[in-house]
């Protein structure tokens, strides 16, 4: 299964085209290096997202080949980023949401 389709089925992206421009954009690495949007993958593969202001780090658990509900997320793909990334995003979005609030 291409890279963009997986993040696109398991909603880490809201459309496979922006999957694709993450790929493009070196925000997304496979195993440790930089994918192409076509290049495949495998279970037990980690992937690593760019979300401002951390990089999100999942392991491919189940392949699929459709879009899944939220409920079945988990099922596929889950989620590895260490707590300490984890609270810095938190922290960020706490942030933000004190300012806009102003």
């Amino acid at each position: 299964m291409r890279i963009d389709k997986y993040l696109w089925c398991v909603r880490i992206f809201k459309t496979r085209t922006v999957a694709t421009d993450a790929c493009k954009k070196e925000e997304v690495l496979l195993n440790g290096n930089v994918p192409k949007p076509s290049q495949k993958i495998a279970t037990g593969d980690i992937v690593e997202v760019k979300k401002d202001p951390i990089w999100r780090k999942f392991k491919v658990v189940n392949l699929i080949d459709k879009r899944v509900g939220a409920s079945l997320v988990n099922d596929n793909v889950q989620e590895i980023t260490s707590k300490e990334e984890l609270s810095k995003l938190k922290d960020y979005i706490d942030e933000k949401r004190f300012y806009l609030n102003k």
